[in-house]
């Protein structure tokens, strides 16, 4: 069950990588990146992580423009993919790629600190 749920999550990952290259919707401007994908033990929803590079601004129509264009992207997976049952999208920011930066900036101040 385990390595089935690990195939889904991997085919899911792909195929919501693919639908995101195809919408032409001016929000999703900015670098996105599919950071990590998470599905219920049910099967019946998915919450998709990402992140932004690009300003607040940016990432607030990004966000905006993924609750929309959700539906639409599970449209596409019902029509492509051949399963009996296809999860809710739902996607949700994630900060690591940004706080990782902040840790590493940090690391980086107490090494030279620690320079005579």
């Amino acid at each position: 069950m385990f390595e089935r749920n690990e195939r889904l999550r991997e085919l899911f990952r792909v195929e919501i990588t693919k639908a995101l290259r195809e919408i032409k919707d001016p929000g999703l401007g900015g670098l996105l990146t599919i950071t990590d994908l998470e599905l219920a033990d049910d099967r019946k929803n998915v919450t998709v992580f990402y992140s932004v590079l690009g300003t607040a601004k940016e990432l607030q129509r990004t966000a905006r423009a993924l609750e929309r264009c959700a539906p639409y992207i599970h449209h596409l997976l019902i029509k492509r993919l051949k399963l009996k049952l296809i999860p809710r999208i739902a996607f949700r920011f994630d900060d690591t790629p940004r706080r990782a930066t902040q840790v590493d900036k940090l690391l980086g101040e107490i090494e030279r600190e620690r320079r005579p």
